[in-house]
């Protein structure tokens, strides 16, 4: 084998190698963005949760003050959407 074979043979390795390595590291990238995505949507339906079940207690314990709530809402909405 030429020298210039050899050389050509350990770049070929060494491409190998990095492709490797990329490949590796692509799906180490992959896998910790799933995991990210997974946790935030956890994070967002147990806070969604914890929201419902605060308005339905509040709304339980103070009925009137909750509807005039709702009305001074509604009647902000509909002036703006009136415009």
């Amino acid at each position: 084998m030429t020298t210039k074979q050899k050389h050509n043979s350990d770049l070929y390795q060494d491409v190998e190698k990095i492709k490797a390595a990329l490949m590796h590291t692509a799906s180490d990238v992959r896998d910790k963005a799933s995991e990210a995505l997974y946790d935030s949507v956890t994070d967002v339906k147990e806070k969604t949760e914890l929201a419902k079940d605060t308005v339905a207690e509040y709304t339980a314990e103070k009925p009137f003050k909750s509807l005039g709530i709702a009305l001074l809402i509604g009647i902000g909405i509909g002036y703006l959407i009136k415009k």
